[in-house]
């Protein structure tokens, strides 16, 4: 024997002896086989291969199904959404805190009667004492009304008072004394509070805050038809899904019944027998969750679409009748971009905001201005009474109430006066203090505008760029399923002619149905995409024919400001 034959010899038999230090015999593995394992339990029988698939039927109300379209169903949100019903009622809200900061501007009105009796001891001649009257007696009736009011546009305000005496004196020459007096009053600052003050600037934020409210429930509009949109579509993919796992669970059942008339013939091995039952319970596998998952996004599209707990709609079943084909949508980056940066109302939202910021930079900087307030008053008096001595008193206020009335406006008895109040603070703190805040927060907001803008653009490049990839997708995924399907028919014809195994025509079963996933999900993507694009450039409403009038009242878009 040469040198290389001995070397191969040894190699050998290093190999066996190897070989038996690691693998038991025959009989230790017969004998290990007749033992037990102490812990394993007997499986147990399958459950029968012919058993029919079950259909959808928890919570749902037998025979009770609603065709919708994706506009149905859109309007069916617009009614019935509780989150939209909740921003519309923040629309009314605001609307009452714009009239409740007109309060300071409601006209008063107000009146007083009172009685007054006095009886007080006389002790100097020049009081009207005398050696017979040695007390005074008064007893005086007023009845008094007023009005007062403050100037919106200006900042002043005006009052004007109407006093009335009745009064009985031993002391008067008269044995009733009327004594009306008419003062009117004003108010005007010249320099601080002229332009704006507490109640005017509160007056223009709380409008501009139903401005803003009215944009946050245009944008809470836009968002639930969105995520109302891509629930519909992903219940149309999951229905589609579902047909397309039956239809895998039938192929497989089909190939499970024709291996087994073979194995009856002697065609085919068991095992054939048992790789088809196998997959076939696989396939079984993914119907039950694509079952599952129908009823999750259907329950998902329900609850953007009922109005309570209560609504009929939870007990139906929803059809999607639009289709998943895809409707061409071209749009240019710029003009997407243009779109964007002119509707979304988050840049509106912003806007509003910076326009209050300037009303309260505006205010805090006339707070630092000195206070010169216009003061002025004018008043009337008339007198009218029933004399004790006629000759002691003048013709003209003889009478009763009826004449100091005409006393009262003959302008003869009045009085008026001017003045100018001046208010300096010397340090004004709280002003200063105010300002230079008000005007870093609107700085603040510049930067919040442009971090948004470029988040915007962000936005609306993704989507673009995910529309473009996706139709890309689509061909791609529709020759897959073109492919899959005929490598499916010329593997099925070489099974039949016994030139091919089983598990390589159930293979191409599962491709196909892969690929038939694979296109659904591709157009049910697209249309989900097209909805986002909507959303990101703010035309859902446009594009779904669909118009949101404004929730601010006419009395407060129109004519806000006047009373």
């Amino acid at each position: 024997m040469i040198n290389w034959q001995r070397a191969i010899a040894r190699k050998i038999a290093t190999t066996m002896m190897a070989a038996a230090c690691v693998f038991p015999t025959l009989a230790q593995t017969q004998q290990q086989s007749t033992s037990p394992a102490p812990t394993q339990t007997q499986d147990q029988e399958p459950p029968p291969l012919n058993r029919p698939l079950p259909t959808r039927s928890v919570g749902l109300t037998p025979g009770k199904v609603v065709h919708w379209t994706l506009r149905d169903t859109v309007l069916k949100a617009l009614e019935n959404n509780v989150d939209i019903e909740i921003e519309r009622e923040n629309v009314r809200l605001r609307q009452f805190d714009v009239d409740a900061t007109r309060a300071p501007y409601d006209p008063i009105t107000s009146s007083r009667i009172n009685y007054f009796s006095s009886q007080a001891p006389l002790t100097n001649p020049f009081q009207g004492a005398t050696l017979n009257q040695t007390s005074s007696s008064s007893k005086t009736l007023t009845y008094n009304f007023g009005w007062q009011q403050a100037i919106e546009k200006t900042g002043g305000g005006y009052s004007v008072t109407y006093n009335n005496t009745r009064r009985v004196s031993n002391l008067s020459n008269f044995a009733t004394e009327y004594g009306p007096a008419l003062t009117f009053n004003i108010t005007q600052p010249l320099f601080k509070n002229f332009k704006t003050d507490f109640n005017r600037r509160q007056i223009l934020i709380t409008k501009k805050s139903l401005d803003l409210s009215d944009a946050v429930f245009r944008q809470r509009v836009i968002e639930i038809i969105s995520r109302v949109q891509q629930a519909y579509w992903d219940l149309a993919f999951a229905i589609q899904d579902e047909k397309i796992q039956r239809q895998a669970v039938d192929l497989a059942a089909t190939s499970l019944r024709n291996n087994e008339r073979q194995v009856e013939v002697g065609t085919l091995a068991p095992l054939d027998v048992t790789t088809a039952a196998t997959d076939l319970e696989s396939r079984r596998l993914s119907y039950f969750q694509a079952l599952n998952t129908i009823s999750a996004m259907e329950n998902t599209l329900k609850a953007l679409v009922v109005s309570s707990p209560t609504d009929e709609i939870w007990g139906a079943q929803i059809d999607p009748v639009d289709s998943l084909e895809i409707q061409t949508m071209t749009l240019p980056l710029d003009d997407a971009l243009r779109l964007a940066f002119a509707n979304r109302p988050e840049l509106k939202q912003f806007a509003i905001t910076k326009e209050q910021s300037k009303i309260n930079i505006d205010f805090f900087r006339d707070q630092l201005k000195p206070q010169i307030d216009l003061t002025a008053s004018f008043g009337l008096t008339g007198l009218g009474g029933d004399p004790v001595d006629p000759t002691r008193v003048l013709n003209k206020f003889i009478g009763g109430y009826p004449t100091s009335i005409k006393n009262l406006f003959t302008f003869e008895n009045r009085s008026w006066n001017v003045g100018i109040i001046f208010n300096l603070p010397l340090r004004n703190v709280a002003a200063k203090v105010n300002l230079a805040r008000e005007i870093e927060s609107s700085k603040q907001l510049d930067l919040q505008l442009r971090s948004r803008m470029q988040s915007i653009e962000f936005e609306v490049r993704t989507q673009i760029q995910s529309l473009e990839t996706i139709k890309m997708r689509i061909e791609t995924a529709r020759a897959n399923r073109i492919y899959a399907q005929r490598q499916l028919e010329g593997e099925q014809k070489k099974f039949e002619a016994g030139l091919s195994p089983t598990f390589l025509v159930l293979q191409r079963q599962n491709q196909l149905t892969s690929a038939q996933g694979q296109e659904q999900r591709a157009l049910a993507d697209y249309n989900k995409t097209i909805a986002e694009l909507q959303r990101v450039i703010s035309t859902t409403l446009e594009s779904n024919n669909i118009q949101i009038r404004s929730e601010i009242p006419d009395s407060a878009a129109s004519g806000r400001g006047k009373r």
